[in-house]
């Protein structure tokens, strides 16, 4: 069994290494949370303006300021609340969206936090990261709906599993779920396949961020093999044989 918070570490590591974040950033410098929050703008809004054919790199730097100056404010405030820091970048990023879509709103947001905890002394402000939420996309969805809440999975049928269209309302109901669920410690198989023999097993961390690492990263994975092993059906009709 994979100790959890060695199975977090280990995930926070290789993500830093994919994602090449730079080995100095501290939440001490507000010019280290520039990096982290471009980042967290392109993971929410590229792929999604691909699929819809909208653009918004020109809102860019408009969404990021009144960001990096909100959560640098937060980390560096002992007496400043989680909860009122999100709230308040929440409404920000939702006044600059022409169409007020919460589901892009909280992956940009949570995905910020995501990047700060990744700086090299976020661990000196661990408590700060204790309340954050898990970013809502594909590969999180997947995991959130095979905990088979009847309730949540209906809601989550009427919109395509779509996280950029989730409302505020389902995203709370999420959130909230995601914390009861994490309480427990739930086992959570780890393996280079869904199928594989040889799995090992964690217990998921009741932190939904530092969870995230872990889930993300496993359910991409499951989604790879997902499609080999489709593929491989598809050259084996064709008379085509795995080596």
């Amino acid at each position: 069994m994979i100790k959890p918070d060695e199975m977090f570490k280990a995930e926070r590591e290789l993500f830093i290494k994919e994602m090449k974040i730079p080995p100095d950033l501290s939440y001490k410098n507000k010019e280290s949370y520039y990096y982290g929050i471009r980042k967290a703008f392109d993971d929410a809004f590229n792929q999604y303006a691909r699929r819809t054919h909208q653009n918004y790199a020109d809102k860019k730097e408009e969404f990021i300021s009144p960001i990096i100056e909100r959560i640098c404010t937060y980390l560096n405030d002992a007496n400043d609340s989680f909860d009122k820091c999100y709230n308040d970048c929440i409404e920000r990023a939702k006044e600059i969206l022409d169409n007020n879509q919460y589901g892009l709103a909280q992956k940009f947001i949570n995905m910020s936090f995501k990047y700060m905890m990744c700086f090299n002394d976020s661990e000196d402000i661990a408590e700060k990261f204790e309340d954050c939420y898990i970013p809502l996309d594909k590969y999180t969805i997947k995991w959130i709906r095979a905990q088979k809440n009847k309730e949540i999975n209906k809601r989550l049928d009427t919109i395509n599993n779509a996280w950029a269209n989730i409302d505020e309302s389902l995203y709370k109901d999420i959130q909230e779920y995601v914390k009861k669920v994490l309480s427990n410690n739930p086992q959570y198989r780890i393996s280079y396949s869904s199928n594989a023999g040889n799995a090992q097993y964690c217990f998921l961390i009741s932190n939904r961020l530092k969870a995230e690492f872990i889930i993300w990263h496993q359910e991409k994975i499951n989604e790879i093999h997902r499609i080999l092993e489709k593929a491989t059906g598809d050259f084996e009709r064709l008379g085509i044989q795995k080596m």
